[in-house]
């Protein structure tokens, strides 16, 4: 069997529940991949970023976080648009998007639809060998 080239996960949550629910789903996602303890917190201190970015610009009912993964790298997004996958099909994808800006290291796109997506891209490797003491 071929290992997988790319993995896409998702974990919608209700705006209601507000950062809390932003935090248990990008728990949830970031919790299918096996990685270093140190990796997983990082990865989950840019979910916080990525969902904070988004509920302040947007009224959504229901939001979701996606952690999308490849040999390039990881992506994790944060969206109101509940059905447009991040990578998807080229015109389809949120890849494609108009970027409006850039908000502490977050690239923040908005849609045709109007729905608002930020999205943080960061590769595989640690940045410093010293990542590898801890």
């Amino acid at each position: 069997m071929e290992p997988a080239l790319e993995m896409e996960f998702t974990a919608h949550f209700a705006r209601r529940g507000g950062e809390a629910a932003a935090r248990a789903a990008a728990a949830a996602v970031t919790g299918v991949i096996e990685a270093p303890a140190w990796f997983l917190a990082s990865l989950l201190d840019v979910g916080r970023r990525v969902s904070r970015c988004l509920l302040a610009r947007t009224a959504a009912d229901v939001c979701r976080i996606v952690l999308t993964a490849d040999r390039g790298g990881l992506a994790l997004a944060g969206t109101d648009d509940t059905r447009i996958t991040l990578h998807g099909d080229p015109g389809n994808g949120a890849t494609g998007l108009p970027l409006l800006g850039v908000v502490d290291g977050l690239h923040v796109h908005r849609g045709a639809q109007g729905h608002v997506w930020v999205v943080w891209r960061g590769p595989w490797a640690p940045a410093t060998d010293a990542q590898d003491e801890r």
